[in-house]
C-alpha cells in the first residue's frame, strides 16, 4: 500500500500551484473582512469573500497601497496563490488592489481629505494672511516646468522689485512627496515672506505628490504663508485645502504676490496720506484736550479765588468785631497801664497812673 506524508502532499500541491501560470497572476473580486495589520513587519492580512466562499489574503508591503483597506469594502485584488506548508492553507499574496467601481487614487484622496478635515487642517482659523507687499518669495517647482516660467514672468512683469528664489523640487513620481515636504521645511527655516508650490496640470497620478499626507502636514506646520498653485483651475489637490491660499493657476499665484509698481506706489502714497491724517487727528485731539484742561484750570482758579475772597471777608468781619474801637464807639473806654490793656481790677493799685482811651481821644487818670 502506497501513501504520502502530509508534508509530501502539501509540497506536491504547492508545486502544482506554483507551476500553474493562471494562479501565478490572478485577479479576484470580493468583499473585504477581518482586516488585521501588523505594523512591525508592514504586513496586512484580510479575507476576501463572496456569498459562498472565502479566501485568505496577505499584503507584504503596505507602504505600496494607495488607499486604506476597510471592512465590507468591495475590491479587486491581483496576486499569486501560494500554500503555507506549515498549516496546509492557501492564500492570495496581493501585489495590487483597487476598489471595485472607483479608482484607488480617487478613494485614497477622499479618505485622506476626510481624515485631515476631521483633524482641522482645513480650518480657516489656522490659515495665515498672504502679505500684500512681499519682498522675498520662494517658488518650489520643477526647474524645467512651464509652471515656474509662468510664475517668474508674471512677477517680473508686474513688480521686478520682488526678490524670487527658485527651489528645484521633484513634483511628479515616487520621490515627489518627500522632495516637496523636505523643501517646505527648509524654506520655512529661512527668511521668506511667501512660499509658492507651483506645478502645471496633469492626471491624478501625475499630481499625486501633492495629495500625500506628509506634504499636507508639512504645509500645515509651515510658519511661512503658503500658496498652492498646482494644476489647472479644475484640478484640486490636498495641498490646495491645507495651504493658506489656493491659486487657480501658477500665473494667478504670481499675480497674488506682485502688486504692480504704480499700484504699489499709489498704495504707499495712500498709506502716507492716512498717516498724515491720523497725525492731524491726533494733534487736533491733543489741542482739544489742552483747551479742555486750560478751561478746567481757569475755572478751578476762579473757584479757589472766590473761596479765598469769601474766607478773607469772613476773617475781616471777625477781626473787625474784635476791634476795641468798636466798643469805644458805644461809650466804653479802654484802660491801659504802662501801655498794656488792663483786663482786671486786680491789676490796679492805689495811685497807679492809667490812660483812658475813648473813641475821640484819651485822658489821663489816677487810681485813688
Amino acid at each position: 500500500m502506497q501513501f504520502l506524508s502530509v508534508t509530501d502532499l502539501t509540497k506536491y500541491l504547492k508545486e502544482i500551484i506554483k507551476n500553474d501560470f493562471l494562479l501565478d497572476d490572478v485577479w479576484v473580486k470580493g468583499e473585504v473582512s477581518n482586516v488585521r495589520e501588523y505594523k512591525l513587519g508592514k504586513q496586512l492580512y484580510f479575507t476576501l469573500k463572496d456569498s459562498s466562499s472565502q479566501l485568505s489574503c496577505v499584503v507584504f508591503q503596505t507602504s505600496s497601497m494607495a488607499f486604506r483597506l476597510e471592512e465590507n469594502m468591495q475590491i479587486i485584488a491581483r496576486g499569486k496563490v501560494s500554500i503555507y506548508e506549515k498549516r496546509g492553507t492557501y492564500s492570495l499574496h496581493v501585489k495590487y488592489m483597487e476598489p471595485a467601481g472607483v479608482g484607488a487614487l480617487a478613494l485614497a484622496f477622499e479618505q485622506l481629505k476626510k481624515k485631515l478635515e476631521v483633524e482641522g487642517l482645513f480650518k480657516h482659523d489656522f490659515k495665515k494672511v498672504i502679505p500684500k507687499f512681499p519682498k522675498k518669495v520662494a517658488i518650489l517647482s520643477s526647474p524645467s516646468g512651464a509652471a515656474l516660467h509662468d510664475v517668474l514672468s508674471t512677477i517680473k512683469s508686474r513688480n521686478p522689485a520682488v526678490e524670487m528664489t527658485i527651489v528645484p523640487t521633484v513634483v511628479q513620481g515616487d520621490r515627489a512627496a518627500e522632495s516637496i515636504s523636505r523643501n517646505i521645511k527648509q524654506i520655512d527655516a529661512l527668511d521668506y515672506d511667501v512660499l509658492i508650490l507651483a506645478r502645471g496640470g496633469g492626471s491624478i497620478e501625475e499630481l499625486w505628490g501633492f495629495n500625500e499626507e506628509v506634504v499636507a502636514r508639512a504645509i500645515f506646520a509651515c510658519d511661512t504663508p503658503v500658496i498652492s498653485a498646482v494644476g489647472h483651475e479644475v484640478d484640486y489637490t490636498i495641498a490646495d485645502f491645507v495651504a493658506d491660499a489656493r491659486a487657480a493657476t501658477p500665473t494667478s499665484a504670481g499675480v497674488m504676490v506682485s502688486l504692480p509698481r504704480d499700484e504699489y506706489l499709489q498704495n504707499l502714497l495712500s498709506i502716507k496720506e492716512r498717516f498724515r491724517q491720523l497725525l492731524l487727528n491726533k494733534v487736533q485731539d491733543k489741542k482739544m484736550l489742552l483747551a479742555d484742561l486750560n478751561f478746567s484750570l481757569e475755572q478751578r482758579l476762579k473757584d479757589v479765588f472766590t473761596y479765598k475772597s469769601q474766607n478773607l471777608a469772613l476773617l475781616k468781619t471777625q477781626l473787625n468785631s474784635l476791634n476795641p474801637d468798636n466798643y469805644a464807639r458805644k461809650g466804653f473806654a479802654v484802660v491801659r497801664k504802662n501801655g498794656a490793656v488792663v483786663s482786671s481790677v486786680a491789676d490796679l493799685n492805689k495811685n497807679d497812673l492809667i490812660t483812658l482811651t475813648y473813641v475821640d481821644g484819651q485822658r489821663q487818670a489816677q487810681i485813688i
